[in-house]
């Protein structure tokens, strides 16, 4: 019942509030912004992002393992929430994101909302308040949005329209490309670059939808390319490093075990 998805909801953000204030910010001080020398990234999707689809979800996700691949101060809030929308995420996951001041934040979430015939122009408006919204309160986060894959390449598309679904991802391809150049954020073009789950059908889960455990894998180094070919990784900068190892911070245990719409 949509009642039941929304307490759930509700009590996520009281858990990543709560973790963060165990884990991320000072004990005994829970009102005091982390340090300026821990770097947050907060991750906010669905059900790719909370890693449905491996044995895992904690450690498999992409999240986690591009957490991986960043500096050893950096700290995940993962706030993927699965079957979630853009417009549902504005009020379940954006608050928690800032309330713990983010340097990063990665934002993969459109293809509920595509599955859920949601208007192209519906869904910009929604994805460019919620990059609006993390500018204005996080000056120097750096933002980056992927795109929709092609579906068409999925098992669990087989029998669907491809056209019309071509044309579904088409137009929200196209205003996310726009909004992201607009609101100078960093595009992670999933569209061209996961379309290598044509060679590598491992990638792909039994559910024929989600990753795999070594999808989820080369998932997050695409992300982290992207990142670098975007000069993000700030080498001379000591405000944020990319390394080679992180230390995750994961504090959304519930939602990890939910199933997609």
């Amino acid at each position: 019942m949509k009642w039941l998805k929304y307490l759930f909801l509700l009590s996520l953000i009281t858990l990543v509030l709560a973790g963060c204030a165990g884990s991320i910010l000072q004990s005994g001080s829970p009102t005091q912004k982390p340090s300026p020398r821990e770097n947050i990234y907060v991750a906010i999707g669905a059900s790719d992002t909370v890693g449905v689809g491996t044995e895992h979800p904690e450690t498999e996700s992409w999240p986690a393992r591009l957490v991986e691949l960043l500096d050893h101060k950096t700290r995940l809030v993962n706030l993927g929430f699965s079957g979630i929308t853009m417009h549902e995420a504005l009020a379940s996951e954006l608050p928690p994101a800032l309330e713990v001041h983010p340097r990063l934040v990665t934002i993969w979430l459109a293809v509920n909302d595509l599955a859920e015939h949601v208007p192209a122009t519906s869904y910009a408006h929604d994805l460019e308040t919620m990059i609006t919204s993390l500018k204005q309160a996080e000056t120097q986060v750096t933002i980056a949005v992927a795109n929709v894959p092609d579906l068409t390449l999925l098992p669990r598309f087989r029998t669907t329209d491809r056209k019309a679904l071509m044309q579904q991802i088409s137009a929200y391809n196209s205003a996310i490309k726009a909004i992201t150049t607009r609101q100078q954020v960093i595009l992670v073009d999933l569209y061209q670059r996961w379309s290598e789950i044509k060679q590598h059908p491992e990638y792909i889960s039994e559910d024929g939808f989600h990753p795999s455990a070594a999808g989820y894998k080369r998932l997050a180094q695409i992300f982290y390319q992207t990142l670098q070919e975007k000069h993000v990784q700030g080498r001379e900068s000591n405000d944020w490093r990319w390394t080679e190892s992180a230390t995750v911070t994961s504090i959304r245990k519930a939602s990890s075990v939910q199933t997609a719409r």
